[in-house]
């Protein structure tokens, strides 16, 4: 019934006319299962969640794919339309895009080696004498700067580097989106020997309050359309359908 549903909703994208109107979507592609790349094509649950909004905006949806410090500037610049990447609603971010209401909230959690953090909260003195790592430019960055100033640390561009930096010991800890730590890194190969450290992170000083669509500052018409879709796929079931074809668990 399922795979009914959703091959319904594709059907309908598939069949708008030529001259719908066209929005341009940025998506990362490097937050597994969130966004991810596969032979060359950007797949994952928040592609999912742009076809699903799009067939219920009526509208034909572009998927561009764009690196996460590109995210917010091409938005705010409108060379996309909006992002769709697991993109983190805070005061800071909101001076620069708007944003829709969530249509995720993830916690953050550290990752490393199993057995050698044993504390259920990681304080600074569980980290002293390690060296931690964040992809750059994200909230795990702003957190890290601010809990733990003094404690060595280092920012990647991916969290694919990221992880190869944890698995070569040039890191000692990593602190990643949760969902996307245990689906992306400790169900692979790459990471057996490891595991989510310490308890579930949900600071809203520094992670906001869910994760939303990013719109251009004044777009609120679009930004209704969508928080209208977000409600409606929620409502009719679509958005829980796309949710279990990736999770175990709620990730709203």
């Amino acid at each position: 019934m399922r795979k009914k549903v959703l091959s319904a909703l594709l059907c309908a994208f598939a069949a708008l006319p030529a001259t719908a109107e066209t929005l341009k979507i940025a998506i990362q592609g490097g937050l597994p299962p969130f966004d991810y790349t596969e032979a060359g094509k950007v797949k994952g649950f928040n592609v999912d969640i742009t076809h699903a909004l799009c067939a219920d905006m009526k509208v034909t949806c572009v998927v561009v794919k764009t690196p996460w410090e590109n995210l917010i500037p091409d938005v705010a610049s409108g060379k996309v339309d909006a992002a769709i990447s697991s993109v983190a609603i805070t005061e800071e971010r909101k001076k620069k895009v708007l944003f829709s209401d969530k249509y995720t909230q993830s916690p953050g959690s550290f990752v490393g080696k199993k057995g050698k953090y044993v504390s259920t909260f990681i304080t600074e003195l569980d980290l002293k004498g390690k060296k931690v790592g964040y992809q750059s430019n994200t909230i795990f960055e702003n957190l890290v700067k601010g809990r733990f100033p003094n404690i060595p640390q280092t920012g990647y561009h991916t969290t694919a580097e990221m992880y190869r930096a944890l698995s070569s010991g040039e890191i000692d800890i990593a602190l990643d989106d949760m969902v996307s730590a245990y689906y992306g890194f400790l169900q692979s190969p790459e990471g057996k020997g490891y595991e989510l450290v310490g308890s579930a992170i949900r600071d809203r000083k520094y992670m906001g309050v869910g994760e939303g669509v990013v719109l251009k500052l004044g777009n609120q018409a679009l930004a209704k359309r969508f928080n209208q879709s977000i409600s409606h796929i929620r409502e009719t079931g679509i958005y829980q359908q796309i949710m279990n074809k990736y999770f175990m668990f709620n990730v709203y």
